[in-house]
C-alpha cells in the first residue's frame, strides 16, 4: 500500500469519474412501443350477388376469424415475444402495468388480440391457473365503433371528411382515368357478379374482391368468369380504393393522422416519464387493414400494397447511450422473414426523437373534433348552394301556381285572360 504513493489518489478520482459517466452514459435501451396490427384470416365481409358462398355456407358467417387467423396472431405474439420479452423489456411473466391492448370492436379484431396474447403471455409460474390449457385470460379495451377516432376514424361523423371525399371523387384526375379505363370491364363485372350497373365502381370492386380472395384463401371453387387477369384487375381497383381513402393531407390528418398523434404523445410522455402510470411499456393496437393504410399515409411509409393479414407495425423509442432519445419505425408483413425498418420521410436513420416529432407533426391534427367542423368557406359554399336551390324551389312553386291559375282560367274560357294560349300537354 506504501508502493501506491501519489499515483493511487489520481488513479482512483480517474476511476470514480469513468464509473460516474458510465452511469450517466448507460447502454442504449428500448423505452416505449406502440404498434398496430391487422386482424388475421377471415371470411368475407360480404358476398357478391351471385356468389355461391353465401354467409351460411361460412362456419361462423361473415367477416368473423377463422383458424388460421388465429394461428396467424398466436405467431405474431410469439414473435413480439421474442422481441420484447426475452431482451428483458417486458416481464416474462403478464403484468397489468406494462401492457395496455386496445381493438376494435368488431368480432375479428377482439379475437386477434387475444390469440396474438396466447402467444405473447403463455402463463407459466403461479399465473398457470389450468394445467390443462397454455392459456390465461388478458383483457382487451375497445370503443364503440362511431366513438373510435383512433382506430375507425372513417366510421366517426367528419363533416369535413366527408366533404373532401366527395370532392376527391368529382374532381382526381387519376380515379377519373381509372374509372374511365376499366368502365367497359366494370359493366361486364356487374353482369358476372349481379350488382346493379350505377353501383360505385371502387366500392363494389373492392367487395367482389375481398369475396374472391377469401374463397381462394380457403380453396373454394372460384366463378368461371374470375380468370387470373379479372383477378389482378380487380385486385389492382381494390388497393387503389383503400389508399384513396386517406389520399391528400387534410383526409390523412383526419385518419391515420389521430392515431399517429396518440403513438407520438405516448412516447413523449413515456421521454418525459409524465405517464399516468410509469411502469407502462407497450400499447398494442388490433384494428384493420386500413387503420395500418391510415397510418403508412400519415407517416408517408405507402408502398402502394393492402396491408396483409397479421401485419404489424412497431413505433419504437429509445435512449441511446448518449442519453438523447431516437425513434425507429419498423413494419413486419411477411411471417417467413425478419421485420424491415420503414423510412419516415424527414427522418434520417438514426432518427431523433425530434427530428421525428418534425417531420409528423403537419400529419397530426391538433384538435380533430375542430378540424372535422367545416369552417367559413365551406360554410359559405354551402349556404350559396342552399340559396340557389331554395331559390329554385320558390320559382318552381311560383311556376306551378301560375299553371294551376292558368288552368283553371282557361277552363272558363276567360278569352280575356292572358293565358289563353297556354297549351297543356294532358289536354291533347
Amino acid at each position: 500500500m506504501a508502493a501506491c504513493g501519489r499515483t493511487c489518489p489520481v488513479f482512483l478520482l480517474i476511476l470514480t469519474v469513468f464509473c460516474v459517466f458510465l452511469g450517466v452514459q448507460g447502454e442504449r435501451s428500448l423505452q416505449f412501443v406502440s404498434l398496430v396490427y391487422r386482424h388475421g384470416d377471415r371470411s368475407p365481409v360480404l358476398a357478391f350477388p351471385n356468389d355461391k358462398n353465401t354467409e351460411d355456407t361460412w362456419p361462423q358467417g361473415f367477416g368473423q376469424l377463422s383458424q388460421e387467423g388465429m394461428r396467424q396472431h398466436h405467431n405474431l405474439g410469439t414473435f413480439l415475444k421474442e422481441r420484447y420479452v426475452t431482451p428483458g423489456f417486458l416481464n416474462a411473466s403478464y403484468s397489468r402495468y406494462q401492457i395496455q391492448v386496445w381493438s376494435t370492436d368488431v368480432d375479428r379484431t377482439l379475437m386477434s388480440a387475444q390469440a396474438d396474447l396466447s402467444g405473447l403471455y403463455p402463463p407459466s409460474g403461479d399465473q398457470v391457473w389450468n394445467p390443462d390449457i397454455a392459456w390465461q385470460p388478458i383483457p382487451v379495451h375497445t370503443r364503440p365503433v362511431g366513438e373510435d377516432v383512433l382506430l375507425r376514424p372513417m366510421d366517426v361523423p367528419c363533416p369535413k371528411y366527408s366533404k373532401l371525399t366527395e370532392e376527391f371523387k368529382l374532381t382526381d384526375p387519376e380515379l377519373k382515368k381509372l374509372e374511365e379505363d376499366n368502365k367497359e370491364f366494370f359493366q361486364q363485372l356487374c353482369t358476372w357478379a349481379g350488382w346493379q350497373p350505377d353501383a360505385d365502381m371502387l366500392t363494389t370492386a373492392d367487395l367482389t374482391f375481398d369475396a374472391l380472395f377469401c374463397e381462394k384463401a380457403h380453396n373454394r371453387t372460384l366463378p368461371a368468369w374470375a380468370t387470373p387477369e379479372v383477378y389482378a384487375r380487380l385486385q389492382k381497383l381494390s388497393t387503389f380504393g383503400m389508399f384513396a381513402l386517406f389520399s391528400g393531407k387534410e383526409r390523412s390528418r383526419l385518419t391515420g393522422g389521430t392515431l399517429l398523434g396518440a403513438m407520438v404523445q405516448n412516447m413523449t410522455q413515456a421521454k418525459d416519464g409524465t405517464l399516468p402510470d410509469n411502469r407502462l411499456r407497450l400499447i398494442m393496437y388490433s384494428a384493420h387493414d386500413t387503420t395500418l393504410a391510415a397510418l403508412h399515409t400519415a407517416m408517408g411509409t405507402v408502398n402502394g400494397i393492402q396491408p396483409p393479414y397479421a401485419s404489424c407495425i412497431m413505433v419504437e423509442l429509445y435512449r441511446e447511450d448518449s442519453g438523447d432519445h431516437t425513434v425507429e419505425v419498423w413494419y413486419r408483413n411477411d411471417s417467413s422473414v425478419p421485420p424491415y425498418q420503414l423510412k419516415v420521410p424527414g427522418c434520417p436513420h438514426p432518427c431523433s426523437y425530434q427530428q421525428f416529432l418534425n417531420a409528423t407533426k403537419d400529419a397530426i391534427p391538433a384538435d380533430r373534433a375542430k378540424e372535422c367542423q367545416l369552417g367559413i368557406t365551406d360554410i359559405w359554399t354551402i349556404q350559396v348552394i342552399a340559396g340557389v336551390a331554395a331559390g329554385a324551389f320558390i320559382v318552381l312553386l311560383i311556376g306551378i301556381v301560375v299553371l294551376v291559375g292558368c288552368v283553371r282560367r282557361y277552363r272558363r274560357r276567360d278569352q280575356g285572360n292572358y293565358c289563353v294560349n297556354v297549351s297543356l300537354p294532358w289536354q291533347h
